[in-house]
């Protein structure tokens, strides 16, 4: 588990909120105003999904 704080803008808003929500199984999002009163903060706590295949089974990728 660990904390994140974004400060967007609110047209950002939703887009943000979508790549959070499918990259991470995350509580609520709180919003708040910045202090610029401009832009927006937004809050949550997101927890490492759980992988499908396991890290140590991923494929090693060839040297360049």
């Amino acid at each position: 588990m660990f904390d994140i704080r974004i400060t967007c803008d609110p047209a950002d808003e939703p887009d943000i909120v979508q790549a959070l929500t499918a990259a991470f199984d995350c509580d609520p999002i709180t919003y708040h105003p910045a202090g610029d009163g401009h832009r927006l903060r937004l809050y949550t706590k997101a927890f490492h999904p759980t992988p499908t295949t396991p890290l140590a089974d991923t494929p090693a990728t060839p040297d360049a």
